[in-house]
């Protein structure tokens, strides 16, 4: 913990690093960090970038104070222009991974370093309202004398997460609470039902070769989205979340025909829902909310707090509990620049 009393006299430095140094970083500070947003650990940043680097240059950046690091700038840089590393079809926010009490030495410190560097624009996208950059970042700026613009850039969905299943039940309304209760019964009707959760890197391999399979099965334009190249980056992803104890891979089987798949994350107290596929053949039995439901009651079951829909504002997220969390692009430049 840093104490505001001494930042007038710490000594700040910055410096880039690698994603390997970052991994260390992630090792000794991953329970005392806020590292809450799963699309800035390191497990995240080195499968995408080992996807999708492409010409991208890295820009991982340590700043710390008095020899002690405060925080950690994952971002990268394209033609002149500087962003989170990752891209918004796969990661759905982006932030600054920071310790805490240390917002105004790593900023501030930040700030310094891209001036430096002749870095004068940075476009975050998208980020929350609770994220680092619009609590701490966006009003260091201003007060550097840096612009700042956020604009609107829809929302996700997430709910917090009560004690029971029953509880949970309760706060649908009437009508919900019913269909909910008729899509599980009728899920049980549809045949003898196999579920398991893969979260062992040993099992990763086999869960995939499902996911992928029903991730294309669901719909054409997930079929199209499902390049080689991601399927690349989310075989590697579940390996590394695996490794981490961050994968919660849900698959589903109806008299042994594979039906459902759910990739999820878990983060600290929070249940991530990343993304799914379904077998049409059990469109009837609204298999795809189903799984999702059923990834609900685990969640609930295993003590967390936090369900998050992630980005999208799908019917289905504000059906089953959903409220919105607004998102934004944030721009930050330096006013000689502008």
């Amino acid at each position: 913990m840093m104490r505001k009393a001494n930042q007038a006299s710490a000594e700040v430095t910055a410096r880039k690093a690698t994603l390997t140094e970052i991994y260390s970083l992630w090792l000794d500070y991953r329970h005392t960090w806020q590292w809450q947003n799963p699309f800035v650990t390191p497990p995240w940043l080195k499968s995408w970038w080992n996807n999708f680097a492409g010409d991208n240059e890295p820009l991982l950046i340590v700043i710390s104070a008095d020899g002690s690091p405060v925080g950690i700038a994952p971002l990268m840089m394209k033609k002149g222009a500087t962003r989170f590393m990752g891209s918004i079809d796969l990661c759905d926010t982006g932030d600054f991974i920071v310790a805490p009490g240390g917002e105004d030495l790593f900023f501030n410190g930040l700030l310094s370093f891209l001036e430096s560097e002749g870095i004068h624009r940075l476009a975050l996208e998208p980020v929350r309202p609770d994220s680092h950059v619009c609590l701490a970042f966006v009003p260091i700026a201003r007060a550097n004398k840096w612009h700042v613009s956020l604009v609107s850039q829809g929302a996700s969905l997430e709910m917090d997460l009560p004690a029971s299943w029953e509880e949970y039940l309760q706060t649908l309304d009437r009508k919900q609470r019913h269909e909910v209760r008729r899509k599980l019964r009728r899920l049980g009707e549809a045949g003898v039902l196999g579920q398991c959760s893969v979260k062992k890197v040993s099992e990763t391999d086999s869960a995939m070769d499902m996911f992928v399979q029903l991730f294309r099965q669901s719909r054409k334009d997930k079929k199209a989205f499902m390049t080689s190249q991601r399927e690349s980056f989310f075989r590697n992803l579940a390996a590394e979340l695996a490794h981490e104890k961050m994968l919660n891979l849900l698959c589903l089987t109806i008299d042994n025909t594979p039906a459902a798949a759910v990739f999820c994350i878990e983060n600290g107290k929070t249940f991530h829902l990343y993304n799914n596929g379904f077998n049409p053949r059990f469109r009837g039995n609204s298999i795809g909310v189903v799984s999702k439901l059923l990834t609900i009651r685990s969640s609930i079951e295993s003590g967390l707090l936090v369900y998050d829909f992630l980005n999208g504002t799908e019917r289905y997220k504000y059906r089953l509990g959903g409220k919105e969390v607004p998102l934004s692009t944030c721009i930050i430049e330096h006013t000689k620049w502008r």
